[in-house]
């Protein structure tokens, strides 16, 4: 299986390429994208789709080769700033610009190339932590179960937006505050369709959510933790992934340098976490970006963006805990991991 992983840096001098990793090493580069930040498929696998996380963000779209090398098809302004997510869905691409507040859509050509963007959609409002919440920053946009409406947590205003697709364009149709500064970041859907974890980057929590996917109503049920009692010390969780059966979540924690699994319980409505794999007691910082967990639910693959490095865990499938598997690929400033 190859891995396509993205990179940032924080420092002035910024990430550069979009590395592809094949049998556990790099087999290739393409370096003439500013900071890479997240990548995603077109449904035929041919093209990979780049947001590129810079002061004038961007997205690109690249044409993948059997051998998995990367062409340029062609990009385009994300008429923002700090692109930090792309979604391809129903003929259209979705980028989220994280620093200036928007949520942009393009038109997906025939040949997989983008088109201008035909939307802009400003988000409103800020937030108490007048370090992250100044003004509105979207994370991600998330397809519900029926294809018809997508998500958006806003780490800004801490709000999760629920809009209507009508060909192709995002109409307001819901939304739900998850309390006053918790900055929502990431979600994922349950098996079920009727759930979902969204991750709070600035409280250390994953909030549980029931959903209706027949009116696209949203509301809260509970939060866990992501961290031990008793662990101090600045955090922010950073990624969630889902097993395919529902069972455990997994969630990257950064500053406590950490992988936090949480069991599914009350058939859906409830997360337990139970067990926190402490990555590293030696390095200073690791930073946990990106995980994702490979089709057979068997490996995570982690991203770690200040150690730059692509790692795996082995996944108990009773358990769901987690043991390294050693593997290790060094990639500066990993912060994106995409199984293709």
């Amino acid at each position: 299986m190859r891995t396509f992983v993205g990179a940032y840096s924080w420092t002035e001098v910024p990430a550069r390429g979009v590395t592809v990793v094949e049998a556990g090493a790099v087999s290739g580069t393409f370096t003439d994208i500013v900071n890479p930040f997240h990548l995603a498929f077109s449904p035929s696998g041919r093209t990979l789709y780049v947001a590129s996380n810079a002061p004038e963000g961007r997205v690109f779209a690249l044409s993948v080769g059997d051998d998995g090398s990367l062409t340029p098809l062609n990009d385009q302004s994300a008429e923002g700033a700090g692109t930090i997510h792309v979604l391809v869905h129903g003929g259209h691409l979705y980028a989220t610009n994280h620093d200036s507040g928007e949520v942009v859509v393009f038109p997906v050509n025939p040949d997989e190339s983008l088109g201008p963007v035909t939307q802009s959609v400003k988000h409103l409002g800020s937030g108490p932590d007048t370090l992250s919440q100044l003004g509105p920053h979207p994370h991600m946009t998330v397809p519900d179960p029926t294809g018809t409406r997508v998500l958006v947590p806003d780490k800004g205003n801490d709000q999760v937006y629920v809009y209507r697709l009508d060909e192709g364009r995002l109409v307001p149709h819901s939304q739900v505050h998850l309390g006053a500064g918790t900055g929502p970041r990431q979600l994922v859907f349950h098996p079920d369709g009727r759930h979902l974890y969204v991750i709070n980057e600035l409280v250390s929590s994953v909030t549980v959510c029931g959903y209706d996917p027949s009116t696209g109503t949203l509301w809260t049920l509970g939060t866990a933790p992501t961290l031990p009692e008793g662990a101090d010390g600045w955090n922010a969780p950073s990624g969630i992934t889902l097993s395919a059966d529902g069972r455990f979540a997994h969630v990257g924690n950064r500053g406590h340098e950490s992988l936090t699994v949480l069991q599914v319980r009350k058939d859906g409505a409830h997360l337990e976490p139970v067990g926190t794999l402490r990555l590293s007691e030696e390095a200073l910082s690791t930073m946990p970006w990106d995980l994702v967990l490979d089709p057979s639910g068997t490996l995570l693959y982690l991203a770690n963006q200040t150690a730059g490095t692509l790692v795996t865990f082995a996944v108990d499938a009773e358990t769901g805990l987690l043991s390294p598997t050693g593997a290790s690929v060094e990639i500066p400033g990993a912060a994106c991991v995409l199984l293709g």
